[in-house]
């Protein structure tokens, strides 16, 4: 059973409904709930001619694999790109766009709480990413927690797996792609980069950032500076702050 076909959570449910990049195939939902909201979605699925079940929590648990469902879960097919082939057709077609708004790419390395995969795909969304990157090896995957957390936000931006992260920013480099990495030790603040281009955004792992691998195959290092007694934050808000700083930049040159 393939846990990245489920959705779970009524925000990230009611958003999916409206949603052209997504297929819903089947609802699951708690059956004679007194929830306004889930009544409400069954009401907008039968509405739609969208197949609802009834389950219990526990077999809705069972089907998703995850117990944080608040009473429904979708069974969907996603027809974003999903593949290495797909995303790097994506960027050629990007690329060759006179007067649209420049690349805009995140890649992240190793992060492996799904808590923290999903708030970095929603305000990857909401800063107008055109695609994120993940890793296949020790990460967190495109999985139900994931989906509920990013609020539907899965739905709208790709998030694309590949097996390996460096050949990808290789062949980035070749497209003239900037490829931006983060570091508690780059020497270069956030603020004073150039992000006007085409760039990839590298956002790494919650503890240790990102490898060494992946740090000599990006063209800049940058830093968040900070002044208070804490030497790091939380990876999601890290990257919704270096996602914001390029969107404020090329904000400013229009």
């Amino acid at each position: 059973m393939n846990k990245s076909n489920y959705v779970i959570g009524l925000r990230a449910i009611e958003q999916l409904m409206g949603n052209k990049n997504s297929v819903i195939k089947k609802i699951y939902a708690e059956y004679q709930s007194e929830n306004k909201r889930l009544q409400a979605i069954i009401k907008s699925a039968n509405e739609m001619d969208i197949i609802v079940k009834p389950a219990n929590r526990s077999r809705l648990g069972q089907i998703c694999g995850e117990f944080s469902h608040q009473g429904i879960v979708a069974e969907v097919r996603r027809k974003l790109i999903n593949n290495e082939a797909d995303l790097r057709t994506m960027i050629e077609e990007r690329l060759a766009l006179i007067g649209d708004k420049p690349l805009f790419l995140l890649m992240l390395e190793r992060i492996q709480d799904p808590h923290n995969l999903g708030a970095c795909i929603r305000t990857a969304d909401a800063a107008g990413v055109d695609a994120i990157i993940i890793g296949q090896d020790n990460s967190a995957s495109l999985g139900p927690t994931t989906s509920k957390v990013a609020a539907g936000a899965a739905e709208h931006v790709p998030v694309v797996t590949v097996k390996n992260l460096g050949k990808v920013l290789a062949w980035m480099g070749d497209y003239g792609i900037t490829r931006i990495g983060t570091s508690d030790a780059a020497s270069e603040s956030l603020y004073d980069i150039d992000h006007k281009g085409p760039v990839t955004l590298i956002m790494g792992h919650e503890h240790s950032g990102i490898s060494k691998m992946i740090t000599s195959r990006c063209d800049k290092l940058a830093c968040i500076p900070m002044y208070g007694s804490i030497s790091s934050l939380n990876v999601s808000v890290a990257t919704g702050i270096c996602l914001f700083e390029i969107v404020r930049k090329r904000i400013e040159v229009k």
